[in-house]
């Protein structure tokens, strides 16, 4: 977004770096967003397995819902700022639970 904003206001650039720099920004947005629907269902079905299997730790399926702030975290970065964390924690414990495991 930054170079699509930089690109248009220098006022020098051919049509073909304004439309490169737009098509970048439009794909960078769709992978987030595909990224975060990968990682909300990876959350919701990682959790639900290790309720079914882990005794000492059983994660409710709503970490879900981080991976759906995860999706809005790309147009609203106040969202980064609640499903990064959650996020981080998930995962932190879920290595500690490997580590001990073996």
């Amino acid at each position: 977004m930054e170079l699509f904003i930089s690109s248009g206001s220098t006022g020098e650039g051919s049509v073909g770096t304004y439309l490169g720099a737009f098509a970048l920004t439009v794909l960078a947005g769709w992978a987030g967003v595909l990224f975060s629907l990968l990682l909300t269902v990876g959350l919701f079905l990682d959790s639900r397995q290790l309720r079914r299997t882990d005794r000492d730790w059983s994660p409710t399926p709503l970490y879900a819902l981080a991976g759906i702030a995860h999706a809005v975290g790309t147009t609203l970065f106040a969202a980064f700022a609640v499903s990064v964390p959650v996020i981080g924690y998930y995962l932190y414990r879920r290595r500690e639970r490997d580590t001990t495991a073996i």
